[in-house]
């Protein structure tokens, strides 16, 4: 269905993303994910949209992926990235020592959605700026 190639390229940049993310909420999550403040939290989720788009945008139009190509290449990225989010859980306390156990739902819930916006812009929309329609 996909080319091992692709498969690997995406994988490996779901990887990359992950890593990135990672270490920005190791380094700037005490102010980007700060309970009580809902304007902030709501800002966060909202700029993660175009952010995660852009990011799946890059990959497709680098690669050409077509939209079958396309909606396994966003789960491949995905994947990586949760499943290497399922170690970052285990180990929690290590990777972000100063998380509150209330910051640390947040940052649940801000994967959660990010993932769910990678997993859709593999599908949606439907053409994108230099990436094949069909």
């Amino acid at each position: 269905m996909i080319p091992t190639r692709l498969a690997l390229w995406a994988i490996a940049y779901g990887l990359l993303i992950w890593f990135e993310a990672t270490l920005m909420i190791r380094f700037l999550g005490n102010y980007l994910l700060v309970p009580g403040n809902t304007l902030l939290t709501v800002a966060v989720f909202a700029l993660t949209v175009p952010l995660v788009v852009a990011i799946g945008w890059f990959f497709f139009a680098a690669f050409q992926t077509r939209p079958l190509e396309r909606a396994i290449a966003a789960i491949l990225i995905c994947a990586a990235g949760l499943i290497a989010d399922a170690f970052v859980f285990v180990w929690i306390e290590n990777v972000f020592p100063v998380m509150s156990e209330t910051q640390g739902r947040m940052f649940a819930s801000w994967l959660l959605w990010a993932y769910g916006i990678g997993l859709l812009s593999g599908v949606w929309p439907r053409r994108l700026p230099r990436v094949p329609a069909d």
